[in-house]
């Protein structure tokens, strides 16, 4: 009877030591512009995308000291900003935010903010955008979760790996989620970006700077995903299957980026140098998309299990 008093008491000390385990919390703050059924499904996608994507203390050490830093300082450790777009709608705690993003990156306080615009509502596609979004923004705070960044993310790593990664996501998650593929359409689109300067230029697109701004813009970060998509390709060449290919680009590679500068945490994710791929990114056509798009059964839970 003592023997089993005593695996009680470890049980139910083992069971509130998890419970316990402190989350990166989000402090929602939601204009009343914005329609009552966007706030609800808001909602419903952070929850999908904290379960699946969780940051905790045990991201790492960098997240478990932010975490208890800025929630003895104010309680919550990220602020998210929301509203149908509008001049300046939080003027008492945000001085002119624009657009969607992560803001003020390279200090210990950034905010993500979603600027949703009217007539985004006005077709079914277009209305899809305004919550894949979401699921584009919060990717960016994984990723800097994961790789300890106080600094933008495309500053010290390639945009096409950063915004490649956050467009590939959301679209997996939209035809998950909404039944909606919309990714094959955005790529297809000649005029989102240039196949030749994605395939013998691709350190253009390394840097916002110097990604194509005319002929072949990275409207939507097509081109970017398109080199992501290359790349998990080349990783199932190896016989790695999807769900390990997409595993080690959108999660792992961060998580060596948290070590090492990105060339090397390239490498040490993939098996090949940034140049090697980009010599086999070289021989890809706009044709092969119909070859490296995710699979329709392809779950982001799959992923990130």
């Amino acid at each position: 009877m003592k023997k089993i008093f005593i695996v009680l008491v470890v049980l139910v000390f083992y069971s509130t030591s998890v419970v316990a385990v402190e989350k990166y919390k989000f402090k929602y703050n939601l204009h009343e512009n914005l329609p009552e059924k966007w706030v609800t499904e808001f909602k419903n996608i952070m929850n999908i995308v904290q379960e699946v994507m969780p940051i905790n203390e045990n991201t790492n050490h960098w997240v478990k000291n932010h975490i208890k830093l800025m929630n003895m300082l104010r309680g919550h450790t990220m602020d998210i900003y929301a509203w149908k777009s509008t001049k300046n709608p939080f003027p008492e705690k945000r001085a002119n935010m624009r657009g969607s993003t992560l803001e003020n990156t390279n200090s210990s306080e950034p905010w993500m903010q979603l600027d949703i615009y009217p007539q985004d509502w006005t077709s079914s596609r277009n209305r899809i955008r305004t919550y894949s979004v979401i699921v584009h923004e919060y990717f960016h705070v994984y990723q800097r979760s994961l790789s300890k960044s106080e600094r933008a993310l495309s500053d010290i790593n390639p945009k096409w790996l950063v915004e490649g990664g956050a467009k590939v996501l959301e679209e997996i998650y939209t035809r998950q989620y909404y039944k909606k593929d919309l990714l094959k359409a955005d790529i297809k689109e000649t005029k989102r970006w240039s196949i030749k300067k994605v395939t013998k230029e691709p350190h253009l697109y390394e840097k916002h700077k110097t990604s194509p701004k005319k002929n072949g813009f990275d409207s939507m970060y097509t081109g970017s995903a398109f080199m992501l998509l290359a790349l998990v390709n080349e990783l199932k060449k190896n016989n790695i299957s999807e769900e390990e290919a997409f595993e080690l680009v959108l999660r792992e590679f961060w998580i060596q980026r948290g070590k090492n500068d990105w060339p090397t945490a390239f490498k040490d994710t993939f098996g090949m140098s940034h140049n090697e791929f980009y010599e086999r990114l070289s021989k890809y056509k706009r044709k092969d998309l119909k070859k490296i798009l995710p699979s329709k059964k392809l779950k982001i839970q799959d992923i990130f299990s």
